[in-house]
């Protein structure tokens, strides 16, 4: 997954002193391990947007990630309303 400039800036504050950031912890006793999975869902995603032939595709969600951090996004109740009555009419023709 990628790790983009806001999210890396993020992970290298966590670290009080470039010692510690070159090394990539901080000294002490650990207390548990844990351990990430990805589910194969995640990762097909992944590869579909990798896949994706719209190249705008990143742009676009960027775009709105930033709207979303300043503040200034404004979504669109009745697009929203509709397309959820949309969806669940899809399904139930499906199931038919």
């Amino acid at each position: 997954m990628k790790i983009d400039k806001f999210h890396s800036n993020y992970v290298n504050n966590l670290y009080k002193t470039n010692d510690e950031r070159k090394k990539g912890h901080v000294e002490g006793p650990t207390t548990a391990k844990s351990t990430v999975e990805i589910s194969s869902q995640a990762k097909d995603l992944v590869k579909k947007i990798n896949e994706s032939e719209d190249a705008n595709f990143s742009e676009k969600v960027e775009s709105i990630r930033r709207s979303i951090q300043e503040g200034a996004y404004l979504a669109n109740s009745e697009k929203i309303a509709d397309k959820i009555l949309e969806k669940i009419d899809s399904e139930r023709l499906d199931k038919k």
